[in-house]
């Protein structure tokens, strides 16, 4: 404040708009009351802990997924002392919500301050989430339809975090168990038709995925022995009556 006296000797006073800003000396970002993976479908809390700026009125607190801004946040103190003070995001995660996560912490004084406006960023937090396995294609039960000695695939990829495992049952014991995602019989028998069953899990779920076989055989195939059968046995009993014929005119 100045004081001072007018030509009419009034007492005056005039009041200097003096802001001293202080810039945050730290910016700490963490998830509330947690810590280790998180699971998709819960909700968790970022907080975002701004410590020792003035006045903090003017600061903007704004949260990040990657270089996604995800919401800005200020502070309603008037305090022109240097505070510390938290802000906080509630957040809903999903499978695809993981990665870095940070903060930052921007004292902007407008024009007359100093140009650009000081800003200050927190350290990156990593937030793993777990979620269960989920079938790449439809998980309804499939009905297919294979030639015997053709080939058979059957397909049952997934996603998941932690990586999921794979457990086939089959309709016949004959065969080696599988532990992959994706089935091959290079050629089926009939004792391959039936129902196929493929578990996907992982430590936070699992899914099951269903497959009916129905093993046809290939008449074409038998059509066409029978046909060079017939043929052959033709000819055979041709050349048995054409060498008789022979003998018989070569005896008389």
């Amino acid at each position: 404040m100045c004081h001072y006296t007018d030509d009419d000797d009034n007492q005056c006073i005039t009041r200097l708009p003096i802001t001293v800003y202080h810039p945050p000396i730290n910016v700490d970002l963490s998830f509330l009351n947690h810590s280790g993976p998180m699971f998709a479908g819960h909700q968790y809390t970022l907080q975002c802990t701004v410590e020792e700026v003035a006045p903090i009125i003017n600061l903007t607190v704004s949260f990040y997924r990657g270089q996604t801004e995800l919401q800005r946040l200020q502070s309603s103190s008037t305090t022109k002392e240097p505070v510390t003070e938290t802000f906080t995001l509630g957040i809903n995660l999903s499978k695809d919500d993981g990665g870095l996560y940070w903060c930052e912490a921007k004292l902007d004084l407008g024009a007359e301050g100093p140009q650009p406006p000081p800003v200050v960023t927190s350290q990156n937090i990593t937030a793993n989430v777990y979620y269960k396995p989920q079938l790449k294609e439809s998980p309804d039960p499939e009905r297919i339809t294979v030639t015997k000695g053709d080939p058979l695939h059957l397909n049952c990829s997934s996603e998941g975090n932690p990586s999921p495992s794979y457990t086939w049952t089959l309709p016949s014991t004959s065969r080696s168990p599988i532990s992959g995602s994706t089935l091959i019989i290079e050629a089926v028998t009939s004792t391959d038709g039936g129902q196929y069953a493929c578990l996907v899990r992982n430590s936070v779920g699992k899914v099951t995925k269903k497959f009916t076989v129905d093993v046809k055989v290939n008449y074409i195939h038998i059509i066409i022995g029978v046909v060079v059968a017939v043929i052959v046995l033709a000819g055979l009993v041709f050349a048995v009556w054409y060498l008789r014929r022979n003998t018989y005119r070569m005896g008389q």
